[in-house]
């Protein structure tokens, strides 16, 4: 269910994409939220390791969330929200943290 949500995802992404650099015809825009796009896609990806930790895992889901805010955010109004963009980089850097901290000896 979770892919099926990101391939639509994907493509809602495309079109914002499409429209943003239709509008501007602005290149290094346009990379650069094909960039964000691709990195939101290794979010979601990484949601099937962190299973393990649930709490981890629900807070990943929502940083992802919002991580989609901040890409449709600067894909219609260009604004960069670096909190937003970091949010699932920081869950990611918890999972480590917390499997380095209790893993089994």
């Amino acid at each position: 269910m979770l892919y099926v949500a990101a391939a639509l995802l994907f493509l809602l992404f495309g079109l914002l994409l499409y429209r943003a650099y239709a509008r501007e015809r602005d290149v290094s825009m346009a990379l650069k939220g094909a960039a964000m796009i691709g990195a939101g896609f290794f979010f979601i990806a990484i949601v099937r390791s962190m299973i393990v930790y649930k709490p981890l895992m629900i807070l990943h889901i929502a940083a992802v969330f919002l991580y989609g805010y901040g890409v449709v955010r600067y894909l219609l109004a260009r604004e960069t929200r670096i909190v937003l963009l970091a949010a699932p980089l920081v869950s990611i850097l918890l999972f480590f943290v917390t499997a380095w901290f209790f893993r089994e000896v």
